[in-house]
């Protein structure tokens, strides 16, 4: 468990403490790109905006998807970044709050520890803010870690509206207590592996879990559009070749429909209990956007959405031979 030392904030945190007990976390986000793990909620939902970025939040129609945690990834100066301290990315973070505020108040500072198996200590630096952007208030509790292996700073944020801040304090908490870093890479002084060659790039450039909810009554109302949507932008790194996969639950069928940089759609998965790897379609480097929905009135279900990309030409088989067996369901 993380531990703190408070110096101001007072009993504005320590309560988040007794919070977390008793919060069940269900599931497992896991990425080695990132170089972390982290349970969160059965019913919550997440999405990867860049490569070091996973954004979680409770479902879609409830109060609790205003809530959001963040982890994030931010490179030091050994990677080629700007910052080389927590110090440092703390302060870059208040200036970027701090940017286009109205109003913001900044409670000051919270230290906290990370014992390592090894015996080592990570020292972070935390604080919470209060603002108002665009109209919108919002309550923020930040902490910033160095990675063991000293090239990143792992950040943990959860943002949510004043009023409900402390409702789900508690997740955000527990989530906070169950984050840890990843095998090897946590070793300290090992490098980050180099970069993948385009001969063996294949690998996943976005990725989600969330849910598509039957929205009609009837196959009439279906036609005529009353169909639950998600909509997604990923960025295409190079020219290369770009593939999905969607895994849903049995007798559900959802489909992914890929739209270029010009909005023509090119491609997807078919929303029927096939494969669960769509077409490999070259692209060029842009801004893309993939929408999820489904294919029948009555779909109802949870969903994990990935996107592929290489460099050169792949197969269907290198897909499975690399992410697993093609005829999978979510239980």
């Amino acid at each position: 468990m993380r531990s703190l030392v408070l110096l101001v904030v007072g009993c504005l945190l320590a309560g988040a403490l007794s919070l977390a007990q008793g919060v069940e976390l269900a599931r497992v986000f896991e990425d080695p790109g990132m170089g972390v793990s982290m349970r969160y909620p059965a019913d919550w939902i997440y999405q990867k905006p860049s490569a070091y970025t996973a954004v979680f939040s409770g479902p879609r129609g409830t109060a609790a998807y205003y809530s959001t945690v963040t982890l994030q990834n931010v490179a030091s100066t050994r990677l080629g970044g700007s910052v080389s301290s927590a110090d440092e990315v703390v302060a870059n973070l208040k200036c970027e709050l701090a940017s286009g505020s109205e109003e913001i108040s900044i409670y000051d500072p919270g230290t906290w520890t990370w014992p390592l198996p090894s015996g080592e200590k990570l020292a972070g630096k935390g604080f919470t803010a209060e603002l108002t952007k665009g109209g919108e208030r919002y309550k923020i509790w930040y902490v910033v870690f160095p990675h063991p292996n000293g090239n990143v700073f792992c950040s943990f944020a959860y943002s949510s509206p004043p009023d409900q801040y402390d409702t789900f304090l508690g997740i955000a908490r527990a989530m906070f207590d169950s984050w840890t870093f990843l095998g090897p890479s946590s070793q300290p002084g090992e490098q980050t592996p180099p970069p993948l060659s385009p001969e063996s790039g294949l690998r996943v450039i976005f990725q989600a879990a969330d849910h598509v909810y039957r929205l009609a009554n009837s196959e009439a109302e279906f036609s005529l559009g009353k169909q639950d949507k998600r909509s997604y932008t990923v960025t295409v790194p190079a020219a290369g070749y770009l593939s999905c996969a969607l895994i849903d639950e049995r007798d559900q069928w959802i489909a992914v429909r890929s739209y270029d940089p010009s909005g023509s759609e090119f491609g997807g998965r078919a929303g029927t209990q096939s494969s669960i790897y769509g077409g490999i379609y070259p692209v060029a480097a842009g801004t893309y956007t993939v929408v999820v929905g489904p294919m029948k009135a009555f779909d109802d279900s949870d969903f994990q959405l990935y996107v592929y990309f290489s460099e050169t030409k792949f197969t269907l088989e290198d897909l499975i031979a690399k992410f697993g067996d093609q005829y999978r369901v979510l239980p």
